[in-house]
């Protein structure tokens, strides 16, 4: 078990799973392991979000033309109130540089998806706020043989 309380639950929620850090945001915990990806947030914020991309994540799915991964609750953090999501981990090696061809084109028809949610119908998942957009993925998933865009992943709405 590690000193860190974030990922003893989460070694105590995968048991014999090992669980690699990844990049995330800094109020957030995320680990890779066993197919699939924990997030654990390190802040009431980052609670919120979590619990946000859990209600809206499976809407956004069918609006927009990648793979969107679908969060769901795992459990509570020791202090009972703090939940944490697990999700599939999706196919596809993180972009590292400029997009072109095939590729770009998919990353301009996501933003055009997510620009066409409404502020209203983003309301209605949870996402607060009247000026609220969804924000971009913090990643996209490219199969590198192909070139093509597979995913994106890495969500986090702003709560303006």
């Amino acid at each position: 078990m590690s000193g860190d309380p974030l990922r003893a639950a989460a070694e105590a929620a995968r048991p014999g799973v090992a669980l690699r850090e990844a990049a995330g945001p800094d109020d957030e915990l995320v680990l890779h392991g066993g197919g699939e990806v924990l997030r654990l947030p390190r802040t009431p914020e980052a609670a919120a979000r979590l619990l946000l991309l859990v209600r809206a994540l499976p809407r956004l799915r069918p609006l927009v033309p990648l793979a969107v991964p679908a969060p769901r609750l795992v459990g509570v953090l020791a202090d009972g109130a703090t939940p944490f999501t697990a999700e599939p981990r999706l196919p596809g090696v993180p972009v590292t540089g400029a997009l072109d061809g095939i590729a770009a084109g998919q990353r301009a028809g996501l933003r055009a998806a997510l620009d066409a949610v409404p502020v209203r119908e983003a309301q209605q998942w949870g996402v607060p706020g009247d000026g609220t957009r969804l924000a971009d993925p913090a990643a996209l998933l490219v199969d590198p043989r192909r070139g093509v865009l597979t995913a994106a992943v890495g969500w986090h709405l702003r709560l303006d």
